[in-house]
């Protein structure tokens, strides 16, 4: 669309750490597998998942059996553990460098990002693998490295969309083809660096649109605080309130999934130059309430991408980040607040007429 910028730059450099885990990029690992020296494939997830797909070559090796299988495993070769999106295949590897295994490496972002970037046939985790009732789709915008969520309980055909970008058509056409009633349009902050979809899918659906209480919108909207929820079926959504990227950014939770926005990126957060944010309410967000929460929590941010300096990934895990997430490894306050204020590329110029488009009746 004419007037929109080019996303936002985000650094996004990850330097190495004494004592962190190896890890192997879907890409790299292909081209390892067809050379004179391939890894081995160590495949730690329990056997329901293996049956859904597994990369071929592989050992099965589930995590609660791994402790009483080092003496067939090979120490004179490379290992690379692997799960569904990377967390577990990291305690693998950690546990087995601890063993004495001297070459040992995760797959980055699990067999759930290898499929998506280097053999596509792989069959995939169905959206509410593991997770009955519930329906859950990524709708990835590659333009503007956004990502919009659309969340069903898939017995009572009732769903929320969070983020929706400014063309309300595929959103539309996945209610229409799913006989789904759209109960809500969650805005998880002000956009800064894209036109947001709220007006449109709200204009054609009619359902309501969801923000901060914080948020100075002038268009008709509910304002949602902390600990509230907004029912869709049986499910409930929940929020949580993460001011730091803006002052009225949510996170929002769903069982074991939170949808971070730009509070939390994968590999880094989001800047707080934009917007009046501030990065000691983003330190406390992700200090005291994000990272607060069980290490299995998915994560499902609102950007990915080259077009960010991001991974070319849609999903993480809390445990993962925590260890690997340059932002959440600062050291302490004082040090995230100059990664978060000092080289940071200037604002767009166009940045406050998108603002104010996004916020405007």
């Amino acid at each position: 669309m004419a007037g929109v910028p080019e996303a936002l730059p985000h650094p996004y450099v990850r330097p190495p750490r004494s004592g962190a885990v190896p890890l192997v990029a879907p890409r790299e690992l292909a081209a390892l597998l067809r050379s004179d020296d391939p890894p081995l494939l160590l495949d730690v997830r329990p056997d329901w998942e293996r049956r859904i797909a597994h990369l071929e070559g592989d050992r099965s090796v589930p995590m609660d059996l791994l402790g009483g299988s080092f003496d067939r495993l090979p120490r004179d070769r490379a290992l690379v553990t692997y799960d569904h999106l990377g967390f577990r295949a990291r305690e693998a590897a950690d546990f087995l460098l601890a063993h004495g295994f001297p070459r040992v490496a995760a797959l980055e972002g699990g067999l759930d990002e290898y499929a998506r970037l280097v053999d596509p046939g792989m069959a995939r985790y169905l959206p509410d693998a593991g997770t009955p009732g519930l329906c859950l789709r990524q709708l990835p915008r590659p333009t503007t490295g956004c990502l919009s969520y659309f969340l069903g309980d898939s017995d009572a055909r009732e769903a929320i969309i969070v983020d929706p970008g400014i063309d309300p058509a595929p959103y539309q056409a996945l209610l229409h083809e799913g006989g789904w009633t759209l109960r809500a349009i969650v805005e998880s902050h002000t956009h800064a660096d894209h036109l947001a979809g709220h007006a449109p899918l709200h204009a054609a659906t009619g359902a309501p649109i969801f923000t901060s209480h914080r948020s100075p919108a002038a268009y008709p909207h509910r304002r949602l605080t902390e600990g509230e929820g907004i029912a869709f079926g049986r499910e409930e959504l929940t929020v949580l309130e993460t001011p730091g990227h803006t002052l009225d950014h949510l996170t929002l939770r769903l069982r074991d999934k939170i949808f971070t926005g730009d509070t939390l990126l994968l590999g880094s957060c989001g800047r707080t130059d934009l917007g009046g944010g501030s990065p000691d309410l983003l330190y406390e967000s992700l200090t005291e309430k994000l990272l607060r929460l069980p290490s299995e929590t998915e994560v499902y941010p609102a950007h990915y991408g080259p077009r960010h300096a991001l991974p070319d990934r849609y999903v993480s895990t809390l445990g993962f980040e925590r260890a690997t997430n340059e932002a959440l490894n600062q050291g302490d306050r004082a040090a995230f607040i100059r990664y978060m204020t000092e080289g940071w590329p200037p604002k767009p110029a166009n940045f406050d007429q998108i603002v104010a488009a996004n916020l405007a009746d």
